[in-house]
């Protein structure tokens, strides 16, 4: 029977050995010769929605946007004319490769014009990039459905697992995991649990010590990629932050999402439930009030605000995406109150 109360256990997290995930099926455009004026790269959390929005949104006539998915094959081709380059992998390698784009000489100068993120900036008025919202999205936790982990934790709780201080809940063990570097979401989940990259890397919290060669007994667990639960596949005690959105979108079977889920059920933090009122699975929609929500973006170019077709696709509460309401929503995400503002700059 899971359990509803949690108790506190003072003892570290044992050591677990590596897991496997299956590889993913990639959605890029259809077909990937289809070079369109917009190509973007980066964030896993938004990259099924930016698919949706880039076969809904035309300009001239024309499908003006063309995104490509986080995970697939090595490379990416962006452009009919070069433009051939290692695919981004999450938010920050969706920034980088947005700011190669931008530099004079660079082998991939004028290759991507946004970049998908799902975490914000450090205002800097004068930024090169300037983030543009467009929806909301909230992060839970993800446990294995027949866990007997508590299905409902607080934020305090959560902050001592993944600090290493809890290590069992009501005798039963609990192992956190760490999502993969430069995702967006681990960087807002790690902010929430108020621990920081530098201090896993400094090993000041042993549970979360990723594998590695250089670990002598060979210990620790592979950091995994965001928003793929099948990691949870035969383990009872494993616990990962996991997008709602992308949680709901997995779900409605829609063309080109894969389900990856696995296992995975959606915990309650501080007894608020993930999903709005009246809603459940499989029919569930996004509770924008909950703890633990964040805003996610489309970067672009802050030379390029001016652009006309950046213009209509991106800014401005009349901009193509924000009118695409009922779209982002199918997707598990509800509208950015803001979607379109320009006023969030800092440097790519």
């Amino acid at each position: 029977m899971r359990i509803i109360v949690a108790t506190v256990g003072a003892a570290l997290v044992a050591a677990v050995g590596a897991v496997a995930v299956a590889g993913p099926a990639a959605a890029d455009p259809s077909p990937v010769t289809d070079y369109r004026t917009l190509a973007g790269v980066g964030s896993d959390t938004t990259q099924d929605v930016l698919n949706g929005l880039g076969e809904a949104i035309t300009v001239g006539g024309q499908k003006a946007i063309a995104s490509w998915d986080a995970r697939g094959t090595a490379t990416v081709k962006t452009k009919a004319t070069g433009c051939e380059l290692a695919r981004p992998n999450g938010s920050s390698a969706g920034r980088t490769a947005l700011r190669d784009s931008e530099l004079p000489g660079s082998p991939t100068a004028g290759c991507v014009d946004f970049a998908r993120s799902s975490s914000g900036t450090t205002n800097v008025p004068s930024g090169t990039g300037t983030w543009v919202p467009f929806a909301v999205d909230a992060v839970s936790f993800a446990i294995n459905r027949n866990s007997d982990l508590p299905i409902n934790m607080s934020v305090a709780l959560l902050q001592n697992i993944y600090k290493c201080v809890i290590s069992h809940i009501g005798g039963i063990p609990i192992q956190p995991l760490l999502l993969q570097a430069g995702s967006g979401t681990r960087q807002f989940w790690n902010g929430q649990m108020s621990i920081t990259d530098q201090e896993i890397a400094l090993g000041d919290y042993p549970c979360l010590v990723p594998a590695s060669p250089t670990v002598p007994d060979g210990s620790g667990l592979p950091e995994v990629q965001e928003h793929d639960a099948r990691v949870l596949e035969g383990h009872t005690d494993y616990l990962m932050p996991y997008s709602i959105a992308q949680h709901i979108a997995q779900g409605n079977s829609l063309a080109g999402v894969e389900d990856r889920r696995g296992p995975s059920e959606l915990g309650r933090i501080n007894t608020v439930s993930p999903y709005a009122a009246g809603t459940a699975p499989p029919n569930e929609v996004l509770n924008v009030n909950f703890p633990l929500r964040r805003t996610v973006y489309n970067i672009v170019p802050t030379a390029d605000l001016n652009n006309s077709v950046i213009d209509q696709v991106f800014t401005g509460a009349d901009s193509l995406i924000c009118q695409r309401a009922a779209l982002i929503q199918q997707y598990g995400f509800g509208v950015a109150a803001d979607c379109g503002s320009v006023a969030l700059r800092g440097n790519l």
